[in-house]
């Protein structure tokens, strides 16, 4: 039985923002690290390759964080860009307010975390709670506490076009690890006394 072969698609020339990491996968810090592995570990298999490829060739034209929801445009094959967002799972009630207790509680862990580093305390934080601080963390049987979707015919989800928005976001984290609170819906403002 011979392997169904399918044309080679070449998604059109587009200057969106270009990943600066996406070769290697690997930030420097631990929770860039992080990121990448849970990313890998939820079986996107050849379209995180190609989501890295779309990452790197600036193919996601638009990146919108707006708290834990994040809205791109992707520019594929066809000439309109895809939609793509990303939501993630928050914490609520009583889950919430002992995380952000439990923050704050120690002042160092929110000075570096505004100083753009992420001590595992806070991972704990999360995991206490039962809530993960990265996504991939299961739901459920082919439920993650991440939801993603995108406006392209693909039947996968994530598609490649979700994979490369995921990494830039990777990218972000990087940079600026509040970021992943932020996504949790948990705010700077939130962790800062309000005296």
């Amino acid at each position: 039985m011979s392997k169904k072969r399918y044309p080679v698609r070449v998604p059109r020339t587009a200057a969106g923002i270009r990943a600066q990491e996406s070769r290697t996968g690997v930030g420097r810090s631990w929770w860039a690290r992080e990121w990448t592995h849970r990313l890998e570990a939820m079986g996107l298999k050849g379209r995180f390759g190609r989501g890295r490829s779309y990452a790197a060739t600036g193919q996601v034209v638009t990146l919108t964080i707006a708290g834990p929801h994040v809205e791109a445009k992707v520019q594929g094959t066809r000439p309109k860009p895809y939609s793509v967002t990303v939501d993630f799972r928050v914490p609520e009630g009583l889950a919430r307010i002992r995380i952000v207790d439990a923050l704050r509680a120690e002042p160092m862990l929110v000075a570096r975390l505004l100083a753009d580093d992420l001590p595992m305390e806070v991972r704990d934080a999360f995991r206490a709670e039962g809530y993960d601080l990265f996504p991939g963390g299961k739901l459920g049987p082919g439920r993650y506490d991440a939801t993603t979707a995108c406006s392209c015919p693909d039947y996968a989800n994530p598609c490649k076009h979700s994979a490369a928005v995921l990494l830039l976001l990777g990218e972000e984290i990087a940079r600026r690890p509040l970021t992943l609170l932020e996504l949790r819906g948990i705010l700077s403002s939130d962790l800062c006394d309000e005296d």
